[in-house]
């Protein structure tokens, strides 16, 4: 059975012979580019009915004068406001009911982004509104006519698990995702800004000092972390005391909730926390302006395709990068575990 996983719905999948719990969870997953990406996330029952399934890669679907996508893709929509009929976003189990917990309406909120000029990203920031919170939405919008539509469908580039297989090794750039915050394992602290390391974070930290995080942060020529705490942190503590870092905004988290702002640069720099003792003799903290993290609604795909560009053009030739679960997927197309490195041919095709 041939069946596309990104515009399917919840019969078809209970027709391959998924129970309706996995069904779900295949629909409330992010977008798969392929079987082997599907099977990766999915539970044992779910798995051996997919098997039998070819997936076909496609982040956008566009047909009978309606585009749907998942969440956080930049379209292009032709025709501007006036093109637009009705626009919604929201569990695809349910598609087009504006009700709490199945979806919401919002067309008039995209006919305000387009006479705005300002760019059209399928996310709760961007829309304005998350029906269903903790459910990998879609959204779906129905145009006057489809002629002239595109979807700018993100580029990423080839990662490799250790360094030796880098195309370019000895030079190559490594991205790292910071160790366990409070935020991620305390629901509550979602709602808290700047969230730093719990005790398992920063031994998590200290042991990925002793495997490959570490290895890439003493061979690297510069070592470059996000502002926020958790990375400061973890950069840190993978440093050590002899090491010094260097902060940029550029690569600080896509806002997806207030545990993604960070702390005023006054109260920054004199933030107490393990990993943070080396702190001040860091490049580039005293330049942050006071308010430096980014606010909800900004196109985070273009912060991703500049922050490229900028360490392309960088003349160091081993670079580090401590960063974000979420800014790094817009950055590479996979989100990191905790302490998770992965690297890069230094050109970062």
């Amino acid at each position: 059975m041939a069946v596309e996983l990104n515009g399917c719905a919840l019969e078809e999948l209970l027709a391959m012979g998924l129970d309706p719990d996995a069904a779900r969870r295949v629909l409330q997953f992010r977008p798969y580019l392929s079987l082997e990406d599907a099977l990766k996330v999915q539970g044992a029952e779910a798995a051996e009915a997919l098997r039998a399934c070819t997936v076909e890669a496609s982040l956008v679907l566009a047909s009978d004068r309606i585009v749907q996508c998942y969440e956080d893709l930049k379209l292009l929509l032709p025709g501007g406001s006036d093109n637009v009929l009705r626009a919604w976003f929201g569990d695809p189990e349910f598609p087009w009911q504006d009700e709490a917990g199945k979806g919401a309406v919002c067309t008039e909120s995209v006919k305000q982004i387009l006479r705005a000029n300002r760019p059209l990203i399928s996310s709760c920031a961007c829309l304005g509104c998350d029906p269903v919170p903790g459910t990998w939405k879609q959204f779906r919008v129905e145009l006057m006519t489809l002629e002239g539509f595109t979807a700018q469908e993100p580029f990423y580039p080839k990662l490799y698990e250790t360094m030796e297989e880098v195309p370019s090794n000895p030079n190559w750039v490594a991205f790292v995702r910071h160790a366990q915050a409070g935020h991620n394992v305390d629901r509550a602290l979602i709602d808290k800004p700047d969230n730093p390391l719990t005790e398992v974070g920063v031994a998590q930290a200290l042991k990925a000092k002793e495997g490959l995080a570490g290895e890439a942060i003493r061979a690297a020529q510069v070592v470059v972390t996000s502002p926020l705490t958790r990375a400061m942190q973890t950069a840190g503590l993978l440093l050590g005391e002899s090491g010094h870092a260097e902060v940029d905004a550029a690569i600080s988290e896509r806002w997806s909730a207030p545990c993604d702002e960070g702390t005023a640069k006054s109260e920054l720099v004199r933030a107490r926390h393990p990993g943070l003792e080396e702190m001040s003799a860091w490049k580039g903290l005293e330049e942050l302006p006071e308010i430096w993290w980014p606010q909800p609604g900004e196109d985070q795909w273009g912060r991703a395709e500049s922050f490229l560009e900028q360490a392309r053009q960088r003349p160091e030739q081993r670079i580090v990068f401590v960063g974000h679960g979420g800014f790094w997927e817009r950055v590479l197309g996979r989100y990191l575990s905790n302490c998770e490195v992965v690297f890069c041919d230094r050109s970062l095709a």
